[in-house]
């Protein structure tokens, strides 16, 4: 549902997007996001990966130091109404201990309706169900850490760089690229999401809306910063001669020097599409729905519906 929360897990394999259910498991959804929210996914790895079956992370780093948890147990609930299948999102635990549960997680692969009786389901992916299976597909190894034996580690565990609640879909590096409107010939968007590592604000999003309107070309530009997980974002913008004129991501423009355009809130529906919705002084206010005329690969764009 469009109101659950989700989750962004910004990998170095590509983006994954979780959608929660808070109303069919509320105290799982409520544990995972006190986790999320604590940054306590930051920089852990998906550490067990068996083909066909899941993949679970939420314990250890890349030297496989245990993350202790700062939570206690979530009493299990597996018979939810939601069941272990392809692309769920279930808490791991203990064996033969259903309420030992705490910040490891695994996701489905496969259906794994053997799990259902023991394992509580609290989410599912809506994106990047193709990262993980690419993840999933990486050979395994046996890895002695101490005297802690691990088996099926992927040869290069996958990194949760992030892990960032988002009521919608958030903005994130795959939204760059060209975006146009269907409806209206000549009108088109440049988009560009980076993130600007000398700064710890958060990424920014740089737009060129370009139209044709009243027999003339126009550009407008605008550059904002905003915080990770932001599935919307609202840019002031200027009014440009050319492309590209006077915009610098570490130094934008005076908006003095320029002739002042308006507002546009950019908001993705997914890697695909969205919606943008402007205020301007040239063509007043109203929505633009957008489609990409640039994707990136299959694997950061795929969507499970």
């Amino acid at each position: 549902m469009a109101d659950n929360p989700r989750v962004w897990l910004d990998t170095d394999r590509g983006p994954i997007v979780l959608e929660l259910d808070p109303e069919r498991a509320p105290r799982h959804v409520e544990n995972f996001l006190a986790y999320v929210n604590e940054g306590f996914y930051d920089g852990l790895i998906f550490h067990r990966s068996i083909e066909g079956f899941v993949v679970q992370g939420g314990g250890y780093d890349r030297e496989f130091r245990l993350r202790q948890p700062t939570r206690d147990p979530v009493p299990g609930a597996p018979n939810n109404g939601l069941d272990n299948e392809i692309g769920t999102v279930a808490l791991a635990q203990a064996p033969n201990n259903i309420d030992s549960g705490q910040s490891q997680f695994f996701i489905n692969l496969a259906r794994n309706d053997f799990l259902d009786a023991e394992f509580t389901v609290f989410g599912r992916v809506v994106s990047g169900l193709e990262v993980l299976r690419d993840m999933n597909a990486d050979r395994v190894l046996s890895k002695l850490v101490g005297l802690n034996r691990f088996d099926d580690v992927p040869v290069r565990p996958p990194l949760v760089r992030r892990a960032v609640e988002t009521r919608g879909f958030p903005l994130m590096p795959l939204h760059t690229g060209s975006w146009f409107d269907p409806a209206t010939n000549g009108t088109g968007f440049n988009i560009e999401v980076a993130n600007d590592a000398s700064n710890e604000e958060g990424p920014l999003l740089l737009v060129y809306w370009y139209d044709f309107r009243d027999g003339r070309q126009i550009w407008a530009t605008g550059v904002e910063r905003f915080d990770y997980g932001a599935a919307e974002v609202t840019v002031e913008l200027i009014s440009v001669d050319e492309p590209g004129q006077a915009v610098d991501f570490r130094n934008p423009p005076e908006f003095d020097a320029f002739e002042t355009w308006g507002s546009l809130t950019v908001r993705f529906n997914d890697c695909r599409s969205g919606v943008f919705s402007y205020d301007t002084v040239a063509l007043g206010s109203g929505e633009i729905e957008v489609i990409r005329l640039t994707l990136p690969d299959q694997a950061s764009c795929s969507v499970l519906d």
